[in-house]
Order: C-alpha cells, then structure tokens, then sequence
C-alpha cells in the first residue's frame, strides 16, 4: 500500500485548491476565487501563485493598492508593472521590465506608445510574434503616428479581427484612413466606433470635421456639440464648431465659441 506523507498531500491539496481558484477566475467567480486564494494563503503563506492570481483577480477588480501588494508577495514583476501602468506611472513600471521576454516587450511597447515614443514603441514590438490584439494595437497606432498610414491600416484592421468590440481601433483606423483620402471608409468606422463607444470625444469630433470637409455644416455642428458634451474643456471643438457656425451665418453663436476657446486657451 502506498502510504503519502503528509507534505506531499499538503502540496497535492494546495495544487487541487490553487487549479479550482484558477478555474473559478476564469468562469468570472471571481469573490469566490478570492475566498479559495485566502485560504489557501492562510494554510501557506510562501504561495507565490497564491499571490499572483490574488494580485489579477483584484486588479481586475480595480483595487490597484491591494494587487499591487500582491504582485510584490509573489515577486511578479509584470503584474507590478501593469498595476503602474494603469496609474500612469510608465517610467515607474519600465523599472521592473529589464528583460526581454513576450510579456515585457508588449508593455513596455505600450509604454512607450503612451509617452509618444512611436518609434520606441514599434522597435519592442517588432520582434514580438503574439497573436495578441494588443501588439497589433501598438504596432498600428505608432504606425499611424509615424505616418505609416497603409501599415497602420492592415495592423489595425488585425486588431480588429480579434478584438473587434475596442472603439480606440476603429478611431485609429479611421484617423488612418482619412490620411488616404477614404472619407467614405473614414466615416464607416467612425460610426462603429459611436455605437461601440457613445461617450468617445474624439471620435465625435472627428466626424464633425469630415462633414464639414464635405459642406454638410449643420450636421457637423451637431457632431462638435456632441463632443462638447461629453468634454466641456475640448478647446478645438469649440474652435471648429465656431468656424462651422460662421460659415452659417450664426455668427453670435460663432463668436461665444471663440470666446470660450480663447478662455480654455489662456487657463
């Protein structure tokens, strides 16, 4: 008869416990793989696993403090560096991606994306072969930057194929496409981009600016409102619906957008 000593049945139990915690995240349970990863913490305290999944599961749930406590306990560097990353704190989180491995290159391509370092940015993702939305994301918005606009067109629509629910792919698409002269597809994704997303700024203002390229003004002045709306700081749809306005002949209203513009400009 076999007989198992008692750690080796501890490490079978706390491997059947660590893959049922994993199983429960992955149904989206996650207040219960919590509750599983608690207990098994209690009963190992050196679970770096333990930690690891603690650490997702909380960012997830946007308590960004709690996981990045975790991630240190499980000395999972990527998982510190995605907590900094989505405080802001690029320089911060580049500290802890000092290797070259697939997960380091991404973020640290998306790091530099958010610094403005397009050129950067593409050189870490270049070498990367990941089917990940992500890298294709970064590679087309950089491209897209850097006025690689055929590139950004194809990365982008790759992105697409596998993330297809992302606003920010279609606006950078359509930005893309407008270089080129496509304002009918421009447009097309513009729209995808409202439905996907109907609080997305940007994207209002930027259809406003292709109808008005196309004389229909009333129609852009709507689209610059809606923009407004959503951010009442956006100097440049105050500036470009004023300019649709006096082409109106609503010069009153045409002059209070200027006046605003001028305020947001010297604040």
């Amino acid at each position: 008869m076999l007989i198992l000593s008692k750690r080796l049945i501890d490490i079978l139990s706390e491997s059947l416990s660590l893959k049922e915690a994993y199983t429960q995240y992955k149904n989206k349970n996650l207040n219960y793989a919590l509750k599983l990863l608690d207990e098994l913490i209690t009963q190992n305290p050196d679970l770096k696993e333990a930690y690891s999944l603690k650490g997702k599961i909380l960012f997830e749930l946007g308590k960004l403090q709690e996981a990045y406590e975790n991630f240190q306990k499980a000395e999972d560097k990527i998982g510190m560096a995605k907590v900094l990353i989505a405080q802001g704190l690029y320089r911060d989180a580049l500290i802890y991606l000092n290797d070259n491995s697939k997960d380091s290159r991404k973020l640290r391509g998306l790091i530099y994306l958010k610094l403005e370092n397009y050129e950067k940015a593409l050189d870490e993702i270049k070498v990367v072969e990941d089917e990940d939305p992500l890298v294709y994301k970064i590679r087309g918005i950089s491209e897209l930057k850097l006025g690689k606009y055929n590139d950004a067109i194809i990365d982008l629509s790759l992105a697409i194929e596998k993330y297809p629910t992302d606003a920010e792919l279609y606006f950078y698409r359509a930005l893309a496409q407008r270089e080129l002269g496509n304002y009918k597809e421009a447009e097309n994704d513009l729209e995808i981009a409202i439905n996907l997303n109907p609080y997305y700024a940007e994207v209002y203002f930027s259809l406003g600016e292709l109808k008005e390229s196309r004389g229909l003004l009333e129609e852009a002045v709507d689209m610059y409102s809606k923009s407004i709306n959503i951010n009442p700081l956006y100097r440049n749809a105050y500036v470009r619906r004023a300019k649709s306005l006096m082409k109106l002949g609503r010069e009153e209203e045409a002059y209070a957008d200027i006046r605003k513009a001028n305020e947001l400009n010297s604040s």
